[in-house]
Formats: C-alpha cells, structure tokens, sequence
C-alpha cells in the first residue's frame, strides 16, 4: 500500500490521478514536524511513505520553520522507514542547482544559495546516506492556471504545471524507479509556462534575488522511461 504525505499543489494532483491513499494537515491535523501526528495514521501494511510535504516559502524569514519542516522531520521519516522496511518516495526540488551549472545532472555538484534550497538539499542527502530504500525526484510544479501578472522571460528550467509533473512522478513511482532523478519536461521560461493558462501575463525579468537558471538534464529520466513502455 502506498500512502502519500500531503495535499498542497502536487499531492492533489498526484492522489486526483492515482486516488492513494493520504494524510494531511487539512484533512487529518498532521504536522511533519510532530511524528505523533502522523505515525499512528500509516496502516500496518504500507510499503511506500510518498513526501509531498514541504515548507516553500522560498524566501520566507521563519528560518527554523524551513528546516524543521523541510530536513529535521525528513531525519524522521528516514528513521521511521527503515524500521518498518518502507521505501521512502521522496520529492525534492530544482532549486537545488540554483548555484550549479546550467543543464545541471544527479551528478552535479549541487551548490544552494537560500534557506529553502539548502533544506531541501541536506534533506537529499540524508537519504541518499541513510534511508534503505529510497526513490528522490527532483522537479518543480507552477500554480494552475498561472495566478501572476508578470512571467519571467529570463527564469529557465524543466518546470510545468501540477497534473503533468505528477503523470510523471506516479510513473517514477509505479515502475518502481530507486535513487536519484530529476524529473520535469523541455527547457522554458517562465513566462512561456504562463502564457499556457494566463492570456494577459506581460513579461518581466527575475528580482535580482532569485535565480535564473534551473535548469536540468532529464536523460536519466527518460532513458528510465523509456525502458518502462
């Protein structure tokens, strides 16, 4: 059985297409960062624990909420994983590479700048050195329909909207795929993602505080894809 943690803009695209099983904040009162309020809800039979939850206030000032959300309760997720023999679907983020190379690969020596990406990142590697059984994707989902007035002409990368990031992922998922991946579709700005769902977005430039290039090399991706049809 799988379970899936979360119901933000993936989560419910991923349980509308697969109808997993889930828990929640808003449905069930969980919070991550207290293991009692979740640990109790996983069935006896589960075999794959699904991380949708995420703290992505990007540039938010709460520090502490950041990492206690985004790497300490992951800490216990590993934990609680590997003493129940669960394999741990992990979702992590581009902004990883926001310091790397452009067409940045799984092995790329990631290099994060603010809080957020740097959570995420510790989190990524916390698995990779001690979850058992492990599957960690890393992708980026946009608001649908587009809710902005300005889209990003210069903010590149492999992000698209919740329903087709999570056609991907669930296919990660059921093929049973392990280890690191990074998932999305072709290269695009922004502003070309916005245009899709919003006809009067303008365009506009990246504040000098984000980062302009995510963007990443999927052929790992798809040559797992690939071997799966």
């Amino acid at each position: 059985m799988r379970i899936v943690l979360g119901d933000g803009l993936l989560g419910s695209a991923v349980i509308g297409e697969t109808g997993w099983q889930y828990i929640s904040r808003g449905k069930d009162d969980m919070d991550i960062r207290r293991p009692s309020t979740w640990k109790s809800l996983i069935p006896s039979d589960t075999t794959e624990i699904i991380n949708l939850v995420a703290n992505t206030n990007t540039y938010s000032d709460d520090v502490r909420g950041i990492y206690d959300v985004n790497y300490s309760a992951v800490v216990e997720l590993v934990r609680f994983c590997n003493q129940r023999k669960i394999k741990l679907v992990h979702y992590s983020t581009d902004y990883v590479y926001e310091g790397s190379s452009s067409n940045a690969n799984e092995r790329t020596k990631e290099k994060p700048t603010g809080h957020y990406a740097t959570s995420k990142w510790l989190a990524d590697k916390y698995i990779m050195q001690h979850c058992n059984n492990f599957l960690i994707c890393r992708g980026s989902q946009k608001p649908d329909p587009f809710p902005y007035d300005v889209g990003f002409t210069d903010l590149m990368g492999n992000f698209d909207y919740p329903d087709v990031i999570a056609e991907i992922f669930v296919k990660m998922i059921v093929n049973n795929a392990k280890g690191l991946y990074n998932i999305g579709t072709e290269t695009k700005s922004i502003y070309d993602l916005a245009k899709q769902t919003n006809s009067n977005v303008v365009e506009g430039l990246t504040p000098e505080h984000m980062p302009k290039d995510v963007t990443m090399d999927l052929t790992k991706m798809n040559e797992f894809l690939n071997g799966c049809e």
